[in-house]
């Protein structure tokens, strides 16, 4: 098989000078399998292109694609994947920075997937062995855990733990050569998640291996811009072509009256001074009551539970999984009634719901339980 590894590169001449030495002592650990490397440069002010173009020579397996112009991360790879495809013929494509952030001596551990018949390699960060840099602040980390989750439930895949990586392997045939880049939804960083969806919507078999993500080493990162709302709207747009976006609008609808009643008799419960795990345990307890009944009825119809015993049971099984919120919320606001007072309950509530809880709620609710029951075989 060959393996193309596409890089993507503006204005990273310092970057790219130390990563090309670096890929040439990693790419002879690669067993059984071609490897190329395609730098696709937007036209960078500083001479990154010339880097490349004067270490060819020494290195046979390093190409170059140079675009006009700066349009975006997400073109660069489309550029990068469809030149990859028709012109240097490879069967699988991977995407890597420049930036030192996906260290290279990984890519033989992602390469060797192949040769267990994965159509998919993830490099994930969120698994056994994976690692965000210990050096980002608590802000950039909480957004990153955070971002990565609220992705993984609104694209609904369980499964991936990492939906926000771009260190990824993906095989071409039948798979990334029926793609069109021409409904390719974003540019920019984005574009990646949409990639995800559509090669596990394609039946990709999946693996994530477990990688340690590093600080940048030099320049400027590209975390830094801001992406948050440029991914919910790539999210948003694959949702609604795929006919899901309607049951997250009633499921938020839902979690919005269930926010209501918690926090309106969590307000009365502190008013008529309950302890602190009452008060927060109660108006929980409440609200879950409120998102179970609505859900069956409006949320989850198409799986609508009936029946006495079966609403008994079912209840009982939404408390179990439900737990998991009851308990999260229950501890930051205990924690935050202690670090910062009772007075800030009404903001962290929403918080606590918008970032954590609600999350957390629809993956059990869509998988356990309102999970569609397989058609019965005859």
């Amino acid at each position: 098989m060959k393996v193309v590894v596409i890089i993507p590169t503006y204005n990273e001449a310092e970057n790219t000078a130390k990563m090309i030495p670096a890929l040439a002592d990693i790419l002879p650990k690669v067993k059984d399998h071609e490897v190329q490397v395609l730098y696709v440069d937007d036209s960078s002010p500083d001479g990154t292109a010339q880097i490349v173009k004067d270490l060819q020579p020494k290195y046979k397996w390093l190409k170059l694609l140079i675009n006009p112009q700066k349009d975006g991360l997400g073109a660069a790879y489309a550029a990068g994947m469809a030149y990859a495809m028709t012109e240097l013929k490879a069967d699988y494509l991977m995407e890597f920075d420049s930036d030192g952030q996906h260290p290279p001596e990984y890519i033989p551990q992602m390469i060797a997937k192949i040769d267990e018949g994965y159509d998919y390699v993830i490099g994930s960060r969120y698994i056994s062995g994976g690692s965000i840099p210990k050096s980002w602040g608590f802000t950039r980390s909480f957004l990153s855990v955070v971002g990565n989750l609220v992705a993984r439930t609104l694209l609904i895949l369980p499964k991936v733990h990492d939906c926000t990586t771009g260190f990824k392997l993906a095989r071409v045939k039948g798979f990334m050569d029926q793609f069109d880049f021409n409904t390719l939804i974003s540019k920019q960083f984005a574009y990646k998640v949409q990639l995800l969806f559509y090669m596990v919507n394609k039946g990709a078999k999946v693996v994530e291996v477990p990688f340690a993500f590093a600080p940048r080493s030099s320049g400027e990162s590209k975390i830094i811009k801001n992406e948050m709302k440029e991914t919910l709207r790539v999210i948003f747009l694959l949702q609604l072509r795929n006919l899901k976006i309607l049951k997250l609008f009633k499921f938020g609808a839902v979690g919005f009256a269930g926010y209501l009643v918690n926090a309106s008799t969590l307000y009365l419960f502190t008013k008529l001074n309950f302890p602190s795990w009452a008060a927060w345990g109660l108006s929980t307890e409440l609200a879950i009551v409120n998102n179970f009944v609505f859900n069956n009825i409006w949320t989850f119809k198409d799986q609508q539970i009936s029946g006495l015993i079966s609403l008994l049971a079912k209840f009982l099984q939404f408390n179990l999984t439900s737990s998991g919120g009851l308990l999260i919320q229950v501890a930051v606001g205990w924690i935050t009634d202690i670090l910062l007072g009772p007075g800030y309950r009404q903001i962290v509530l929403p918080l606590t719901i918008g970032f954590i809880v609600m999350p957390y709620n629809y993956l059990m609710y869509t998988f356990v339980i309102w999970r569609k029951k397989a058609p019965s075989s005859k």
